[in-house]
């Protein structure tokens, strides 16, 4: 038992100190533990009473991590220097508090009185609003002295009024409480991160909550609505224990990692004691120490913990294609068109959500549009799989590589941004080529249009010339048109044919007559040819078959006979007897006309295709 001649003593001098009023400090402050050495900093409050600030890094550094009332009144206190935290089993003091029944009382005292509750949490508590800080430190410690160095209520000299109210709240409170434990002040907080792997698009959790409080807090960096199992939003001020949190990142596609973090009110450090020494640098011991003090945590102050998790991006749709001949399935396709088939394979879809894909045949000589499109809308039924769109190639392409581009829609409307796209313009597997168009070819043959033959008389007549053609467009008018050239220099002689049609096939042919008029006895004619589309005869014609030494376009027109020569006159008279001379020659040439006519007509029954000429 103290004697009442110590405490009169302590009560003496603690009326001659004054105190410094500075606020706790706002902290997220590492709890204290056993061997820790914080450093003891000078007292606070009214001259008998005070309240120590305590960093716990050791340095009197920015505001303090605790603040410590003291729990041996009559032992001298010493500060400016670091003391040892300690358990309650590691108490150097021989006072009441050794008790467990007193460690009760001032657990009690400590846990509903300044600075564990703010000021005016302590004001409202005790039914004295704006009690100073001063008050409410005296009320508390002459309320811890009551256990720790008293069987009995003294006559403190409280400062006010306010003070004396609030250290009967106090008192009466713990005498009428059995007592709090160590374990009754302690404060956690923990949360679990989620343990299977993530992704976006999605309710990214569980985070499983853990705490000995009645609410906690929680805040996620970067800000992120916190839901339940089912999405729906949660009340992150009072998160209870055991409680299951969701991030929710429905309707993201990006990766990404967020913490979360749980906050507490106070600490696990409150009741906590620290042992100091009378000579800095020492151990304190039971022997030989300074006042001991006992901690208590700030109303800001708070316990946290932290969780962080990291997702994947959402799979983004992807498209390959491949194209080919609807025909033959092969990459060639005919000259004049036909029907193309892109299998649009694809990944990543979400099934049960409709998508289109709209695709073009672009010219891969430069990468222009054809105007060739098609498009198909589905649903599928799976991630993965493949659709096919059908291209319509008309003629005008030949020679063309064409190469599809596609895109891929989320639903029907294909105005805004695709979700895919396969666009390579060197891509072998998403390219056809069509056939070079087969070139419009002519050839001819010119004969006597009387005997078909080749050989026509000195006074001329009609030929025909036949010209057949390859690799025309049926249903397409073309102009044949012709002119009959002098073999001996190449050069034109005037006569000209043509003729226009209209093939019902690629291959036919048509004739040309030409008209060789009398003076080109002697002569061989060669048939030039030229091949146009439509009736134009002034552009470039599509074929030509000019060859000057070509026998099946050439004919020959006869040498013109040899003129008669006349005969000198004999002198004789008709009446004398006598036949002039003239007359008898011009009688003899016409025999031998006769006779040579003969001849010939008798061997062109022999050999028909042999000529000769008059003599």
């Amino acid at each position: 038992m103290r004697s009442g001649n110590r405490i009169g003593r302590w009560l003496a001098a603690a009326l001659l100190a004054l105190g410094v009023v500075v606020a706790p400090g706002v902290a997220a402050a590492v709890d204290l533990e056993p061997g820790d050495t914080p450093y003891i900093g000078s007292k606070e409050g009214y001259g008998g009473t005070g309240l120590f600030p305590i960093w716990s890094n050791g340095s009197p550094t920015g505001d303090p991590d605790y603040w410590a009332y003291c729990i041996e009144q009559p032992v001298a206190a010493m500060t400016g220097l670091v003391g040892e935290v300690d358990d309650l089993d590691g108490y150097l003091g021989d006072n009441y508090f050794a008790d467990p029944e007193v460690q009760g009382k001032v657990f009690w005292v400590l846990a509903h009185s300044y600075p564990e509750l703010s000021l005016q949490e302590f004001g409202e508590a005790i039914g004295v609003p704006g009690i100073s800080r001063n008050d409410a430190i005296e009320a508390t410690q002459y309320a811890i002295w009551r256990y720790t160095d008293l069987t009995f209520d003294a006559s403190w000299p409280f400062e006010s009024a306010d003070s004396e109210a609030a250290y009967w709240y106090l008192v009466n409170g713990a005498n009428a409480n059995p007592g709090l434990t160590y374990d009754d002040l302690e404060v956690t907080a923990a949360i679990a991160a989620p343990g299977s792997a993530q992704s976006a698009d999605s309710l990214v959790g569980p985070f499983v909550v853990n705490t000995n409080q009645p609410t906690v807090s929680v805040t996620v960096d970067p800000a992120i609505t916190v839901t339940d199992a089912s999405g729906t939003p949660v009340d992150t001020d009072a998160v209870a224990d055991g409680q299951e949190l969701y991030l929710d990142l429905r309707g993201t596609t990006a990766e990404g990692e967020a913490t979360v973090q749980v906050t507490a009110a106070g600490t696990s450090s409150t009741g906590k004691i620290v042992s100091v020494p009378t000579v800095p640098g020492t151990t304190p011991t039971a022997e030989d120490h300074a006042q001991t003090i006992i901690l208590v945590t700030p109303s800001t102050t708070r316990t946290t913990a932290e969780a962080s998790v990291s997702w994947t991006a959402l799979p983004v749709p992807v498209i390959g294609t491949s194209l080919v001949d609807a025909a033959d399935s092969d990459r060639v396709l005919p000259f004049d068109g036909g029907v193309v088939v892109d299998t649009v394979t694809y990944e990543n879809l979400t099934p049960g959500v409709e998508y289109t894909v709209t695709g073009e045949l672009m010219h891969q000589s430069d990468g222009s549009g054809s105007g060739i499109t098609g498009s198909t809308t589905f649903t599928p039924d799976a991630a993965s799989g493949s659709v096919d769109v059908e291209f319509t190639v008309p003629t005008g392409f030949a020679g063309e590589s064409l190469v599809a581009f596609e895109r891929l829609f989320e639903g029907a409307d294909v105005s805004g941004e695709p979700v895919a796209v396969h666009e390579d313009i060197d891509d072998e597997a998403q390219t056809v080529t069509v056939e070079e168009a087969p070139v419009p070819a002519i050839g001819t043959s010119l004969v006597d249009a009387a005997d078909g033959d080749r050989v026509l008389p000195f006074d001329g007549g009609v030929v025909v010339d036949t010209v057949a053609f390859e690799n025309l467009t049926p249903g397409v008018e073309y102009t044949v048109t012709g002119e009959l050239m002098y073999q001996s220099d190449g050069s034109g002689s005037g006569i000209v044919g043509s003729v226009t049609f209209i093939p019902d096939a690629a291959s036919g042919s048509v004739e040309v007559e030409f008209t060789v008029p009398a003076g080109f006895a002697g002569e061989s004619l060669v048939a030039f040819e030229r091949l146009f589309e439509g009736t134009d005869t002034t552009g470039d014609p599509v074929a030509v078959h000019e060859d000057i030494d070509d026998e099946a376009q050439t004919v020959t027109v006869e040498d013109a006979p040899a003129p008669v020569p006349e005969l000198p006159s004999t002198g004789f008279g008709v009446a004398g007897g006598a036949v002039p001379t003239t007359i008898l020659l011009t009688a003899v040439g016409i025999a031998m006309v006769l006779l040579n006519r003969r001849w010939n007509a008798s061997s062109a029954l022999a050999h028909p295709d042999a000529r000769r000429k008059v003599i």
